[in-house]
């Protein structure tokens, strides 16, 4: 006659116990990592999104100092206005080889303007854009007179800033070797500032002002 063994009830219900016990703890640590990992998403999200706010911030105010670059050459009406300076036939006030102009005063007349387009490595990328000493950029609304709003929050933290390259342009039908026919034009690189100086953005333009 075969013999059967039974378990006493009170080991089998110990053993269940356990194994329930251990299955919840699985359980509550999938459900722990699943929420660690719910937060950090949402916070990269947060902060990327926060980044691309600050971004687009300083990248129209980049587009503001171009657009305050092209009427300082063309057309500015501020106190300090030097737009007699810009000629498509002359290059008065760039002749600085290897860098860009200071000026005799933070508003000198010559401020900014570079005898630097093709330079290796190009000056807009390596002058110091934030400097209060020796600056050769040229803040917003310097030589037109405008003024641009600062401060904190939804703001840029400072003024757009921009500096001007004089270039050489030669239509089709003109020859290299005849300096009558030398033209000139200008690029300007404008950079823009974020709520805070580490987020910047840079835009560039060729701007002709025509015939004298």
């Amino acid at each position: 006659m075969p013999l059967t063994f039974r378990m006493p009830s009170a080991c089998r219900s110990r053993d269940e116990r356990g194994v329930a016990l251990i299955t919840a703890v699985i359980m509550l640590l999938v459900i722990t990592l699943l929420a660690i990992s719910g937060a950090r998403i949402a916070l990269d999200s947060k902060k990327t999104s926060r980044n691309q706010r600050d971004y687009e911030i300083a990248f129209q105010a980049a587009e503001a100092a171009l657009r305050d670059a092209e009427l300082d050459i063309s057309s500015a009406t501020g106190p300090a206005k030097r737009t007699q300076i810009f000629s498509s036939k002359k290059r008065d006030g760039f002749d600085v080889p290897g860098g860009c102009n200071t000026g005799t005063a933070p508003s000198g007349p010559y401020l900014g303007l570079c005898d630097t387009y093709n330079s290796n490595p190009p000056i807009w990328n390596t002058v110091d854009w934030t400097a209060t000493v020796g600056q050769r950029t040229v803040e917003y609304g310097t030589f037109t007179g405008r003024s641009f709003p600062t401060g904190s929050g939804l703001t840029p933290g400072r003024k757009p800033r921009y500096l001007i390259e004089i270039m050489t342009d030669r239509g089709i039908n003109q020859s290299a070797s005849n300096q009558d026919e030398v033209k000139f034009m200008y690029q300007i690189t404008a950079v823009g500032f974020g709520p805070n100086d580490t987020t910047r953005a840079v835009v560039q333009s060729l701007y002709y002002k025509g015939e004298d």
